[in-house]
């Protein structure tokens, strides 16, 4: 079984020792004689999303622009996410699209953000969103969950 745990700030993080001990104990009591059960850390992809899109001239390109990433901040709530939960790309055009003011779709690219970018700290699990994808599907590597750490950062719009 993975697990991950989030901290005050509502981030994903690795869960304590003392927790998967609890977890083990608690999980005693419900499995068969012949069942073993390894409590293990999951991995955290950190992932960042940019988009570009083209605006109707009735409306103020920074005003769709902030529409779109506050959709886009709710749909990423960390709430909403499982491990091993895939992403729908559909669903985040579907988001971009039906949004006031915005006329088309002209890019969408998902990357991994590891390491130290900027002010920001990642974590270390490199993935490639190309080889996990499929008709449309962005997948984890098994036993990891997806996490936009820094919304406010990761998510990178252009409105022309």
């Amino acid at each position: 079984m993975h697990v991950l745990s989030r901290d005050a700030k509502g981030k994903l993080t690795f869960t304590s020792d003392s927790l998967k001990e609890n977890l083990s104990v608690f999980l005693e009591n419900y499995r068969l004689i012949t069942d073993a059960i390894d409590i293990v850390d999951g991995k955290i992809i950190n992932i960042g999303l940019r988009y570009r899109v083209s605006c109707s001239p009735k409306f103020n390109t920074s005003i769709v622009a902030q529409s779109i990433n506050f959709k886009l901040q709710d749909y990423f709530d960390i709430r909403n996410f499982q491990i091993d939960q895939p992403i729908m790309l559909s669903e985040l055009q579907n988001i971009i699209l039906n949004t006031a003011g915005v006329v088309s779709m002209l890019a969408m690219d998902v990357d991994n953000l590891t390491g130290t970018v900027g002010a920001n700290s990642y974590s270390n699990e490199s993935y490639d969103p190309y080889r996990y994808k499929d008709r449309g599907i962005l997948y984890p590597p098994p036993g990891s969950m997806f996490e936009i750490k820094y919304p406010d950062d990761d998510i990178k719009g252009k409105v022309e």
